[in-house]
């Protein structure tokens, strides 16, 4: 009987000692499976993120559009933290505003909402998706504007009671939470990404944590991938400039016309790929040779299109017209309608007789030619009155713009150049200017007119001293036999 006791007595004591390290056991297998659940949701996230990044770095290698790229990250985004929605910023060129780039379908509006678009959305579901696909913000406006302002990521539990926040009660924005952070590359700001959830529970810290993780890995991805676009336009450019300035290249003449009368050389040594200067030679009748050189105000493609729409209208033109002067008017005329308020093309146009008895010439306000006179071992400048093509439609540069005979005789030789020669600059800021020009001129004009070329050319580069050439240098040297 005593034993029974006993026995009775030990079993209430381990009762009561056992009910609470039991209780202890069972909460502590209660944390330990949260623990895991949680551990396994981070992992979760984290492997969610690398997936979007992957996606993302596909998309980039196989030259996908921006739309892609931009639908991406804002998918992605709500992927990794299973937000209800998404919403990417960029800032559009100039840097004055977020533009949306991609709002995903289901997204809660994350700025503040004009009353016309609160009562509109009541009864069209579309409103809201349209307004938010639509509406620019500036830097520093609202929630999604601070954020890119200030450079600093946001976990917002509820959006009516951010600072920052400044809309209207209403039914759309009552318990929105919601991820925001900023987008950068190399220190330059490219946007915001922003996830939200209608919901009255906030995202956690390890969200938070791999939201912007997601944000500046979509923030490189996004720099890097708008370099790589960058860099393939730049090479599609050059590529166009260097098929355009082959195409210039044919347009000039492969040699100098062959006639009894005049030794005849020409050169163009364009500033960049594409050239705004041009010379020509062509035949007029059967005994006459039309000598022409231009200089487009201006610089690139558009001058070089110009040039090309000069040299065609002017060999339309000359084809049986002996008066320099005449063409240059026909040349204007019908050049004038087409060119820009802030371009114009200066040229100097000669007409030779083949057997180099004569010499007219007529100066669009071209620098003045200058002429060698072989009995003297003088240089003189060819005064001509003429007015610059597609300044005027043709009364004024009709009544300015004559024809002037040119005198030569045997030995003499005749230069057109363009202002890249005498404008041409040495590492001081001096000009070569025309008295060099004249002086050169003089020295080699007695070997003819390949020589006068080859040594002016020669005396601009050796001037410069190995600074980069900033414009056009185009020679024509004309020596009579």
């Amino acid at each position: 009987m005593i034993g029974w006791i006993i026995a009775a007595i030990l079993l209430l004591i381990m009762a009561g000692v056992g009910w609470p390290l039991y209780k202890a056991l069972k909460a502590s297998r209660k944390d330990l499976k949260d623990f895991l659940q949680d551990d396994t949701e981070r992992a979760g996230r984290r492997r969610r993120v690398f997936d979007v990044l992957h996606t993302l770095g596909n998309a980039i290698l196989h030259g996908q559009s921006d739309t892609t790229l931009h639908r991406l990250i804002a998918e992605g985004a709500v992927r990794v933290v299973q937000s209800q929605g998404a919403i990417l910023y960029l800032l559009d060129e100039k840097g004055k505003s977020l533009v949306p780039r991609h709002c995903t379908k289901d997204c809660p509006p994350l700025i503040s909402l004009p009353e016309r678009i609160i009562d509109q959305a009541r009864s069209n579901v579309g409103t809201l998706p349209s307004f938010l696909r639509l509406h620019s913000i500036a830097p520093g406006e609202g929630v999604i504007g601070s954020v890119l302002a200030e450079q600093r990521e946001e976990n917002i539990p509820d959006l009516r009671h951010h600072p920052k926040f400044q809309g209207a009660s209403n039914p759309f924005q009552s318990h929105v939470a919601a991820l925001i952070a900023p987008l950068n590359h190399g220190g330059r700001h490219l946007g915001v990404l922003a996830a939200a959830s209608d919901t009255t529970t906030p995202f956690s810290e390890h969200e938070l944590e791999m939201f912007v993780a997601l944000a500046r890995q979509c923030g490189f991805a996004l720099g890097n991938a708008q370099a790589h676009q960058e860099a393939n336009a730049k090479k599609a450019l050059e590529a166009e400039l260097r098929n355009a300035s082959e195409i210039q290249r044919i347009l000039l003449p492969e040699k100098a016309p062959d006639i009894p009368g005049f030794d005849i050389a020409a050169r163009n040594v364009p500033a960049r790929l594409v050239s705004g200067d041009y010379f020509d030679f062509f035949p007029i009748g059967t005994d006459h040779v039309g000598v022409a050189i231009a200089d487009v105000c201006g610089k690139g493609i558009p001058a070089a299109l110009l040039t090309a729409m000069c040299r065609s209208v002017l060999r339309a033109n000359a084809r049986e017209i002996l008066s320099p002067a005449a063409v240059m008017s026909l040349v204007n005329r019908n050049l004038f309608p087409d060119i820009r308020e802030d371009m114009f093309i200066t040229a100097a146009y000669a007409v030779l007789s083949a057997d180099g008895n004569s010499v007219m010439l007529a100066r669009a306000g071209h620098t003045s030619p200058l002429l060698w006179k072989h009995a003297t071992g003088q240089v003189e400048e060819v005064k001509a009155p003429g007015l610059a093509v597609g300044v005027d439609k043709g009364n004024v540069f009709d009544r300015i713009t004559r024809d002037v005979s040119v005198p030569m005789d045997h030995g003499d030789v005749l230069l057109f150049y363009t202002d890249g020669v005498d404008e041409a600059t040495d590492h001081k800021g001096l000009l070569f200017g025309v008295d060099r020009i004249k002086t050169v001129l003089s020295l080699a004009a007695p070997n003819g007119a390949q020589a006068v070329i080859d040594a002016l050319c020669d005396a601009v580069t050796k001037f410069m001293g190995g600074d980069p050439q900033t414009d056009d240098i185009t020679l024509v040297a004309m020596c009579k036999k």
